[in-house]
């Protein structure tokens, strides 16, 4: 049993993707980055996507362009995203098991903590409307650390609980967040609902891959916490 067990948000506790209207929030949040000065040629590079074109305004200001105003700018372009998840959020279902496993965890006495791309108050008001669930800490966008593959998040998740890599999980959907788990050195569990999930996570590397949470409890939570 690990003593931090580290969770992805969407799409590994909560299909929050086909929720949100991503193509809308690219319509306010390009405006906005655009008139506080982000160059024409990053919009060229990242022509769809709010995540992507985020990380990588905040990548281009903190590491060329630096300038007071920098972390004001990245704190409302992450609020532009955080109002169109908070506008689908109330509509996400979990993943099946995905609140039992976290019972579970926390029933073992692990620490749980969620570290996701999406906004720490986008995931507080998910969690609040399911009952029963509970985590010990959420690492979100609104840190303003470099989003995954980057390891930035899931390092500041170690260092709140002061827990050695090798004590801990990360649990997640996406080549990212595999590329993040190996870039940081914890273990890492994907979850592929669909077999074009599964594929994408094998041709990353990953080698621990379950259908959903429930079966990632039955595999590895339950037998770790027995044991």
């Amino acid at each position: 049993m690990y003593k931090l067990w580290m969770f992805d948000f969407d799409n590994t506790i909560a299909r929050l993707e086909p929720e949100v209207d991503w193509a809308g929030g690219r319509l306010i949040l390009e405006p906005y980055l655009r008139s506080i000065g982000a160059p024409d040629q990053l919009f060229a590079r990242i022509p769809r996507g709010n995540l992507p074109l985020y990380d990588a305004y905040r990548t281009l200001m903190l590491a060329e362009i630096k300038h007071p105003g920098v972390s004001e700018g990245l704190r409302r372009a992450s609020e532009i995203i955080e109002k169109i998840e908070l506008a689908g959020v109330d509509r996400a279902q979990p993943l099946e098991g995905a609140i039992e496993a976290l019972a579970a965890l926390k029933a073992a006495g692990a620490a749980v903590a969620i570290v996701t791309s999406n906004s720490s108050r986008t995931v507080k008001r998910w969690l609040g409307r399911q009952a029963g669930a509970s985590v010990d800490a959420i690492v979100g966008r609104d840190t303003l650390l470099g989003l995954k593959p980057a390891p930035d998040m899931l390092i500041a998740a170690l260092e709140l609980f002061s827990v050695d890599r090798s004590q801990a999980a990360f649990v997640g959907d996406s080549e990212a967040d595999w590329l993040a788990a190996q870039s940081c050195g914890v273990q890492f569990y994907g979850i592929a609902a669909t077999d074009a999930a599964r594929d994408r996570l094998l041709a990353a590397g990953a080698s621990e891959i379950f259908g959903s949470p429930a079966a990632l409890a039955i595999g590895v939570i339950a037998p770790a916490a027995r044991a």
